[in-house]
């Protein structure tokens, strides 16, 4: 091949390149801004078309979530353990085409005598127990290997179940829990919990999980009540991450405070830095300063306030004059930005 050719041909597969990384990066799912609350919603069995799924869970057909959504929760069973979602790799193809934060959750339910006996082997009931729960999260890792989902998080849907009892003895309940949250961290996946106040109770003894995030349900119909449970305290302690509401048809969920992260904050005596002051002065400058050193704020700089500037330079080895200038406001602070707290949607979700 010829030099010219050959450079031809560079520069095409430069200029592909390019293109390839500006699409890579153009498709990702858009990062919310700091501070705001993002809508999204949960779908699973039920929104798989009519007829699928186990005879106890037959799929409905439901909506999907809106087109202001712009996270969903995937189920990844079909209500029960060890029973997989229908239709999990069409829903991850539809959240995949709409670029939106994607997370998963599943549905778990007391071992059956046949699962306790082909899972749990021998031993202590809540080592068996503990057993089972590793091969149902087992179970769910695979069914998302092959529906090609990959999150950072799963949540771990705690409620009674229609059909399906947990025990009495809640100490084999959180067993089987246990080897479930086990087998996830042996994976790198964090696992959060699903549930409400009554459910929680029944079935784990009202366990605290302080550090675990948290979905709560709202039981209502209102995005109010939703966004309610988000400062109260959740059912295990532990900190509210996502809030659930539903009109009957579809589930919406919305990120709690502090999820999208927040924005830093520039210092409030930073507009007042190229400002000179000295006693006999007066203004905001003075007001913000006496702020700053916990001076009585009236906007006035008498001798109170000076004696409180000379004793701040003394204490930062600054020339102790009693006048403001430039060094003393940056030696308070002036300049400097509040830092902001990243956002956990990446710790929450997959950008598709």
């Amino acid at each position: 091949m010829t030099a010219r050719p050959l450079a031809a041909a560079l520069t095409l597969v430069a200029t592909a390149l390019t293109s390839l990384l500006v699409n890579t990066a153009a498709s990702a799912s858009p990062r919310p801004v700091a501070g705001s609350s993002v809508y999204g919603g949960d779908i699973s069995w039920p929104n798989c078309p009519k007829g699928l799924g186990i005879p106890q869970r037959r799929s409905q057909g439901q909506p999907m979530p809106v087109a202001a959504a712009k996270f969903v929760v995937l189920g990844l069973t079909n209500g029960p353990a060890f029973y997989p979602n229908p239709c999990l790799a069409s829903q991850v193809a539809w959240a995949k085409a709409r670029h939106l934060w994607t997370g998963a959750y599943n549905i778990t339910t007391y071992p059956t005598s046949a699962q306790l006996a082909r899972y749990g082997g021998t031993g202590a009931m809540v080592s068996r127990l503990r057993r089972v729960g590793v091969a149902a999260a087992a179970f769910n890792l695979d069914t998302m290997r092959k529906a090609g989902l990959r999150v950072p998080m799963i949540w771990v849907d705690v409620e009674h179940v229609n059909g399906w009892s947990w025990s009495a003895r809640p100490s084999y309940n959180n067993a089987f829990l246990d080897g479930m949250f086990a087998r996830y961290a042996a994976a790198g996946i964090r696992t959060g919990v699903y549930s409400y106040s009554y459910g929680w109770r029944e079935i784990t003894g009202g366990r605290s999980l302080p550090r675990t995030p948290v979905w709560a349900t709202s039981g209502s119909n209102t995005r109010s009540a939703a966004v309610a449970r988000c400062a109260a305290r959740s059912f295990s302690s532990g900190p509210t991450m996502l809030a659930q509401w539903s009109d009957g048809r579809r589930d919406y969920d919305i990120t709690c405070p502090g999820v999208t992260g927040t924005a830093g904050h520039p210092n409030v005596l930073t507009r007042h830095q190229s400002t000179r002051l000295a006693q006999g002065t007066k203004g905001a400058a003075v007001t913000a300063l006496q702020h700053r050193l916990g001076a009585t704020a009236d906007g006035w700089f008498g001798p109170r306030t000076r004696a409180k500037v000379v004793a701040f330079q003394r204490s930062h080895t600054l020339p102790a004059n009693g006048i403001v200038d430039r060094s003393v406001w940056r030696a308070l602070g002036a300049g400097t930005t509040t830092p902001g707290h990243p956002s956990k949607m990446p710790a929450l979700f997959a950008s598709t």
